[in-house]
Parts: C-alpha cells; structure tokens; sequence
C-alpha cells in the first residue's frame, strides 16, 4: 500500500479558551480524498515489516470516517482536567502472528463493517508542530 500524507487541525479551540484551559480540545488527522485506492475485503491479510526497535502493537489500525473530499480519524479527545491519548473513538482492534524477523502477519476482524480503514504507524502521531504531516497507510473494506 502506498502511504498518505496525514495533515493534523485541532478543534475545541474556543471550548478550550472559554473554559481557561480546563475543557480540552481535539485533535484529527485528515487525509486528502474521501476513498483509499487500495480496495479489499475483510478477508484480507497484511504484511507488516516493523523498523528495528519497533513493535507492530505500536501500530494502530483506525476506522476512518468519510467526508466529502476527505478522511478523518481522531487521536487525542478533549475532556475536563485531562487529555486522552491515543485514538479510542476510530481505533480497532487486530490480531497479529509474528512469520520472520521484524515481520507480522495481520488479520482484521471478522466482523469488520464495510468502509474507509488504516494503519497508523508509530511516529506519525503529530508533534509540537501542529503544522506538521504524518503517514498513513488506508484502505477501502467492501461488502
């Protein structure tokens, strides 16, 4: 699968400002077009080969949810006091068996609904620099 460019925006700004940093805001990925143009079934199996001194639970696979000419997944969601990490509302679940050095074997759900999907390598989270792009590598689940 060929990688897309992840662009990051926040939102919440104003609930953030309002509430003098007490609320917290939000922060999504967004991928330009609303379709992957890798297309599979729920069948499908994946190879990942890990960079040295990674482990593939690193990865997150991440139902992403459609627009009009975009894709968007949440990775961190605003709450009272705190920040939550990571991408609980789009995240899946997978399993994965190890078949060489560095390489994984990934199996998606049975039950996966049909729809816009990727994986989120570890890294592509963004960082201080809300300007900055990540990867991310999506696919498309038909019927």
């Amino acid at each position: 699968m060929l990688p897309e460019i992840v662009n990051w925006k926040t939102g919440g700004v104003v609930k953030n400002l309002a509430t003098v940093g007490i609320v917290k805001g939000d922060v999504n990925g967004h991928i330009f077009g609303n379709t992957s143009r890798t297309r599979c079934s729920a069948a499908t199996q994946f190879l990942i080969v890990v960079p040295e001194g990674t482990s593939v639970t690193e990865y997150q696979l991440l139902r992403l949810r459609e627009n009009s000419n975009n894709r968007e997944f949440r990775t961190v969601t605003g709450g009272v006091f705190h920040v939550s990490g990571g991408a609980a509302r789009d995240l899946v679940p997978f399993e994965c068996t190890k078949v060489g050095p560095r390489s994984y074997i990934i199996m998606l759900p049975k039950a996966l609904a049909p729809g816009e999907y990727g994986f989120l390598p570890p890294g592509a989270i963004f960082s201080s620099n809300l300007g900055s792009a990540g990867k991310i590598n999506s696919f498309t689940v038909r019927d």
